[in-house]
């Protein structure tokens, strides 16, 4: 699922929809030497009409750039 993120540097992350409501989340965190010392999943669920991208932001900020507006 594409959802046009922008993540910080050191994190990595999937985003499958796995029905309407659900979403399942994966953050890999790198090391600065490219080695994943980390791995979070997320089983989110969301609400009717909730902007999927918003919904992976708020579960784990520390992943993602700030929008700027």
């Amino acid at each position: 699922m594409n959802l046009n993120l922008q993540t910080r540097p050191g994190y990595d992350v999937d985003v499958v929809q796995l029905d309407d409501s659900n979403l399942r989340m994966t953050v890999l965190v790198t090391n600065p030497d490219g080695k994943v010392s980390g791995r979070h999943v997320f089983n989110l669920k969301t609400m009717a009409g909730a902007d999927p991208a918003q919904v992976c932001r708020e579960a784990y900020p520390i992943a993602f750039e700030e929008l700027l507006p």
